[in-house]
């Protein structure tokens, strides 16, 4: 059983799947890598702690390393300017849905609202590049709250921020943490009756084209042999780009909120099938310029229409 607060948090990154930490060592947030000392790192089953150069650094590469793998990654500052060093990081992993969480270490519970050496709210400063924010206050609250945080990362996809006074962290650690559950990427189906209006969407449509985004992922070859058949192009946002631009004879460029490759074509295209992703982070988009005309969506979301209007969608979640 965990012996501190820091060991508990610890213990649950291990059980999530976490192998590595991005940060620098300091004041406030030595509880935590001390507890990352005795797992004996990942050739024991553990965690690294893998030290950068400054923090910012380590939110990147925490957002980079989610973004590659798909898992959940870590990073973490010491109090005050050394937590706020990662804002840029996060707010990089958040806007691209890259399941990150981070551990902002702060002063001494009992010096908070005094105007202590290094003071800030890191629990106010991360509130607009994360979808759970939270400070610990007692040992009892820890286990529910580390809990809450890893599962919202991995599952809304985006970053967890766990604000925590160093005085806290080395705490005994009160009760127990519940097992971590990571649940599998579901595939959702459309109904044959979606399947059949898209259908015929596409057959009586004078010129169609395909927008790629993110929501292709995976789905590269499957893309191209849907161009094939209908004879689009194919264009891409800038998340997409990666997914579906390599070994396609249909591309036609980039467009979305970066680049504008596609404005007049997508202009004039009657139907649009757009292929995107969750959420205003990860969707594919048209600038206010250069929206078709009519749009036909076939997307991983539930949360449509977010950039474009679509006369009618499909969502999917393949494999």
């Amino acid at each position: 059983m965990p012996t501190t607060v820091a060991d508990q948090l610890v213990r649950g990154l291990v059980d999530a799947g976490v192998q590595r930490i991005y940060g620098i060592v300091g004041d406030s947030l030595n509880p935590v890598v001390d507890a990352v000392r005795r797992t004996g790192g990942s050739a024991k089953g553990g965690i690294d702690w893998i030290h950068v150069r400054h923090e910012e650094a380590a939110a990147f590469a925490a957002s980079a390393d989610a973004q590659t793998t798909g898992t959940l990654a870590v990073c973490a500052g010491s109090c005050g300017p050394g937590n706020l060093h990662l804002i840029n990081g996060l707010y990089d992993a958040h806007r691209s849905g890259a399941p990150v969480l981070a551990i902002a270490s702060h002063i001494p519970s009992s010096e908070i609202g005094s105007g202590y050496f290094q003071e800030t709210h890191p629990d106010r400063l991360f509130g607009e590049c994360s979808l759970y924010n939270e400070f610990i206050s007692t040992a009892e609250q820890a286990p529910r709250v580390f809990r809450a945080a890893i599962n919202a990362a991995i599952t809304g996809g985006g970053v967890s921020v766990l604000t925590l006074p160093g005085d806290i962290a080395e705490l005994s650690s009160a009760g127990q943490m519940d097992p971590i559950a990571i649940p599998a990427v579901p595939v959702v189906t459309p109904p044959a009756a979606d399947i059949e209006k898209l259908a015929e969407a596409i057959n009586s449509a004078e010129k169609v084209a395909i927008f790629a985004g993110y929501g292709v992922k995976d789905a590269h070859d499957e893309v191209i042999a849907f161009a094939d058949t209908i004879g689009a192009p194919v264009g891409h946002s800038l998340r997409g780009k990666e997914f579906i631009q390599y070994d396609n004879p249909y591309d036609v460029g980039m467009t979305g909120c970066s680049a504008t490759g596609l404005r007049m074509r997508g202009s004039t295209t009657p139907i649009c099938s757009s292929c995107s992703a969750p959420t205003f982070r990860t969707s594919s988009s048209y600038p206010r310029t250069s929206r078709p005309r009519r749009s036909t969506s076939i997307r991983r979301s539930w949360d449509v229409g977010h950039r474009c209007s679509t006369r009618f969608t499909v969502t999917s979640v393949p494999r």
